[in-house]
């Protein structure tokens, strides 16, 4: 596995793990289409990564881009998901098998209603610096 799918991997360890957004989304946390998956949840909808510059070794920027989809609860329920997302970051312990992650926070977020008129589109994006073991 490389770096990317490692920091990956412990985003969704970290989200996976939290018992604030396990009670909003059980197992509906995905990296993957799924087929017609229940409201709400979470989709990791990009993962861009760049090579950025440290004073000990080679560390990487990971800027996630996650989607959370609710529909019952609106508005309300896709806030406060985001926010719970949100707090599982900013307190994760994070571990990674091969490096740490040096930093790690929300750059963005933002809810919307959708065409239909029903559901709600949150969107959440976090910045994460991994480095790799020296």
């Amino acid at each position: 596995m490389n770096a990317e799918a490692h920091v990956q991997s412990a985003l969704l360890s970290v989200l996976r793990a939290d018992a604030d957004v396990a009670a909003i989304f059980g197992p509906r946390i995905y990296d993957d289409e799924s087929e017609a998956p229940a409201f709400p949840f979470v989709r990791v909808e990009r993962h861009e990564c760049r090579p950025v510059g440290a004073a000990l070794g080679e560390a990487t920027e990971h800027v996630f881009t996650l989607a959370v989809s609710s529909r019952d609860g609106g508005l309300r329920e896709a806030r406060g998901a985001l926010a719970a997302l949100r707090a599982a970051v900013d307190a994760a312990e994070w571990s990674l098998p091969d490096g740490r992650i040096a930093l790690a926070y929300t750059t963005y977020s933002d809810v919307m209603r959708q065409a239909d008129r029903r559901a709600f589109r949150g969107l959440i994006r976090f910045r994460i610096i991994s480095e790799e073991a020296a």
